[in-house]
């Protein structure tokens, strides 16, 4: 039997397996952590459009009562698609008004304000904005 000396081999492949493990656990962890952030994106999305949904609802059901009755005065609080929404109406002047229209979903809430004009030709939307901070009055 001839016996072969190695001479530096030894550690080689050691080495490099260990280097090699090393950077496929740095791509993992840079892959997971990308994954993380837009998970947290689709859900941060997901919920703003849910309240999005839900006050255009608010809105919707409080024009189909206001086109019925000039007197509305808007919709009680009440669950509705996984969240609650309201509104309230404030008479502006004949078959003008102002809906604030608000949705809460998941701890959040979004509130809306709608002018709307009620005329024989029906009920209308004629101007909208989000409103941020104060719900107005």
């Amino acid at each position: 039997m001839v016996s072969r000396k190695r001479t530096g081999e030894g550690g080689f492949a050691l080495l490099l397996a260990l280097v090699v493990i090393l950077l496929v656990s740095i791509a993992l962890a840079l892959l997971a952590a990308g994954l993380q952030i837009r998970m947290r994106l689709v859900r941060q999305e997901e919920l703003t459009l849910q309240l999005l949904a839900l006050s255009d609802a608010a809105v919707a059901e409080t024009l189909s009562s206001l086109t019925y009755d000039p007197y509305f005065d808007g919709v009680e609080e009440q669950s509705f698609g996984g969240g609650r929404i309201a509104s309230t109406v404030k008479f502006l002047g004949p078959g003008r008004f102002e809906v604030l229209a608000s949705a809460t979903y998941a701890g959040r809430e979004r509130v809306v304000r709608a002018e709307v004009v009620r005329d024989p030709a029906g009920t209308r939307v004629v101007a909208w904005s989000r409103v941020v901070g104060n719900r107005g009055y």
